[in-house]
């Protein structure tokens, strides 16, 4: 079999650079439809990487969940992998975040997302595992309504040798972008070790990035970070009830960015109880933080009860990226220029995070 017999690669939408991998937009020639391919070269694959793609696609094979992404097909060519996904067709938060939502998604859309990802993290907890990898760049949506949790490369297993339940103590040395999102208990490596308490915290975490359109603690140095998360601080959605105001006089003095950061968020103002969901969250001591179970009755989901929600109409003058929105290749060629905007959101700012 050759790939490109079965598929029109169109470009390149991702790359990870830890197992050496692109992530590719193709067109199943057969069906007629978008997918993401990721291509790993084998040969220059070090021993560690090798095996953590084969724990990857053993994970992604083993979950079956509507709010999960899993690849539909792998295929080995020439000494590269090929790993065939579902195409989202709107990408991920983060690419949202960065094409046109820069303060953050609405609320509306942020609820509606963490409800989906409660319900993939519900479903992973009561497999007796530990996802680790929860950030906006691995929730990825698409046009029809769906939310997928995806980058399940570091999930572990709660269970010990006996297959009882017991605390985790194994550090994701290899994956440090990963640091503001892991929680204080993940990160002080102490013998008390860490469960599916420690999902929560990121989902806070990653609550205040797609709100505020950054995660907390990115700006910092890691020994810092560590030394707030162990201490307690706790981050916050920026509003008008968070951000303090200030005179026109020393608004003059700042940098222009931070300026129209401040102007965005002071006049907005989030639920309290979005507030109050956040906060529960990022509570320092795990055992006070609520299960995916309990967060999925918050009241941060009240808003969603009785709406039809329907992410095209919340999420313009965004457009999903469809067939219809690309030349149309001929002969099987690839479309050479995907330069064109489409609606805001330009083809060429879609760099989707699927692995890191």
């Amino acid at each position: 079999m050759v790939i490109r017999d079965d598929y029109a690669f169109y470009r390149l939408i991702g790359k990870c650079n830890f197992s050496n991998t692109n992530i590719y937009l193709v067109k199943c020639k057969s069906s007629n439809t978008l997918l993401a391919v990721k291509e790993t070269d084998l040969d220059s694959a070090s021993t560690e990487c090798f095996k953590f793609l084969q724990q990857e696609l053993w994970i992604s094979r083993s979950l079956c969940h509507r709010n999960i992404l899993v690849h539909n097909q792998t295929l080995i060519e020439n000494g590269k992998l090929y790993v065939v996904s579902e195409m989202m067709d709107y990408g991920s938060c983060t690419d949202l975040i960065e094409s046109h939502f820069k303060y953050g998604l609405p609320e509306l859309v942020i609820a509606y997302t963490l409800r989906e990802v409660l319900n993939a993290l519900e479903y992973i907890h009561s497999l007796q595992c530990i996802h680790r990898g929860v950030k906006a760049s691995h929730i990825v949506l698409s046009s029809d309504g769906s939310v997928k949790l995806s980058g399940h490369r570091n999930m572990i297993s709660v269970l010990n040798k006996d297959f009882r339940s017991a605390p985790v103590h194994d550090y994701p040395r290899h994956d440090t972008f990963l640091l503001p999102w892991l929680s204080p208990e993940i990160l002080q490596q102490n013998m008390q070790g860490y469960g599916p308490e420690s999902d929560i915290y990121s989902l806070g975490i990653t609550a205040c990035e797609l709100a505020n359109g950054h995660a907390p603690f990115t700006d910092m140095p890691s020994t810092q970070m560590l030394l707030e998360k162990l201490n307690g601080t706790m981050p916050c959605l920026l509003d008008k009830t968070t951000v303090p105001l200030t005179n026109d006089s020393v608004l003059e003095t700042m940098d222009p960015n931070i300026q129209e950061q401040h102007h965005a968020t002071g006049v907005r103002s989030f639920s309290p109880s979005f507030h109050k969901f956040v906060l529960s969250c990022l509570q320092r001591d795990p055992t006070q933080r609520p299960s995916a179970s309990e967060l999925l009755n918050h009241p941060f989901f009240n808003q969603l009860s009785t709406l039809e929600i329907n992410l095209e109409a919340l999420l313009k003058p965004l457009v999903p990226v469809t067939l219809q929105n690309y030349k149309t290749a001929v002969h099987g060629e690839e479309i050479n220029d995907l330069s064109k905007q489409i609606g805001a959101l330009e083809t060429s700012a879609i760099e989707w995070d699927f692995d890191n």
